[in-house]
């Protein structure tokens, strides 16, 4: 009999992991291996790097080789939905999902990025969001969580910015409940929502990469605004560093990823992590560039 030695995987050991193209620079599966050793639970947590082409035979093979549940990243999170069994409510009103679990022959879609947000922005901003303004930038499966989470949270209105128009209308046709307006992301569009509304948010991945948002002439956002961008490696995009030479109030993305990361880890195991231990060791490693990108 082998008997596997202390800390690594034996036949007992829970498979986690994310699925996405690309995942090579996600902190995930060091976040979730902080919620493990924190919690005490005999678990790995794995990337699988997922073309499109082969994401269906993804999905029926990992459940069938005993991986419990996968987070979703881009560009499968709403692509993702024919082959799933059962959407939570919140999935299926965002149309979107981050997290799926394979329990009985089934898989089952959640999306915890809307909470996910909600918690990190009220935990770095602490403000009520009723009848302020809001810019989205980006149409994509983390726009859509993003957009529900501020009208559930009373934005009025939530402008949606998008270098492809009729997918940013389409994407605000998809919430009719709420006060969403679609404007293609070009600076003219753009001077007067600047100017009105409290928060920014990027959706998109412009940032990963160093990408700046010419766009955005961040002068006219007022004093109190709030820039947020969702990329957190590295922490400090071109938006923030433009945002916070200028005044602004920033919220870096490792608070989002943190937020709904513990929602999926408690999701799967039944226990909530301590989730600002976890988004202080992610920050010092990113501050000193030991995180992977």
């Amino acid at each position: 009999m082998t008997i596997a030695a202390p800390g690594q995987p034996s036949g007992r050991t829970a498979v986690y992991g994310i699925i996405g193209d690309p995942v090579a620079h996600s902190l995930s599966p060091w976040m979730h291996r902080l919620f493990a050793e924190q919690q005490g639970v005999d678990m790995v947590y794995v990337p699988f790097p997922v073309q499109a082409v082969h994401l269906e035979a993804a999905l029926r093979g990992l459940p069938a080789l005993g991986v419990r549940g996968v987070n979703v990243t881009v560009p499968h999170k709403e692509t993702v939905l024919p082959f799933l069994d059962a959407l939570t409510p919140e999935a299926r009103a965002i149309g979107a999902v981050n997290t799926l679990d394979f329990t009985q022959q089934r898989m089952r879609g959640h999306n915890t990025d809307a909470g996910g947000f909600a918690r990190a922005l009220s935990v770095a901003a602490g403000t009520d969001w009723r009848g302020r303004a809001a810019l989205v930038i980006g149409a994509g499966g983390a726009a859509r969580a993003i957009i529900y989470a501020l009208g559930v949270a009373g934005c009025a209105p939530i402008f949606l910015a998008n270098r492809h128009l009729p997918r940013a209308a389409a994407l605000a046709r998809q919430f009719p409940q709420f006060p969403v307006q679609p404007l293609p992301l070009e600076a003219a569009a753009l001077a007067q929502p600047l100017a009105v509304v409290t928060l920014l948010v990027n959706t998109s991945s412009r940032g990963l990469h160093g990408e700046d948002h010419p766009e955005l002439d961040l002068q006219r956002l007022r004093p109190d605004g709030i820039v947020c961008d969702i990329v957190y490696n590295p922490l400090e995009t071109p938006l923030l560093r433009t945002a916070r030479r200028l005044g602004r109030r920033t919220v870096d993305g490792l608070g989002m990823l943190v937020q709904q990361g513990a929602e999926s880890f408690q999701g799967w195991t039944g226990l909530a992590p301590q989730s600002k231990a976890i988004q202080d060791t992610l920050s010092a490693w990113l501050q000193t560039q030991k995180a992977p990108r």
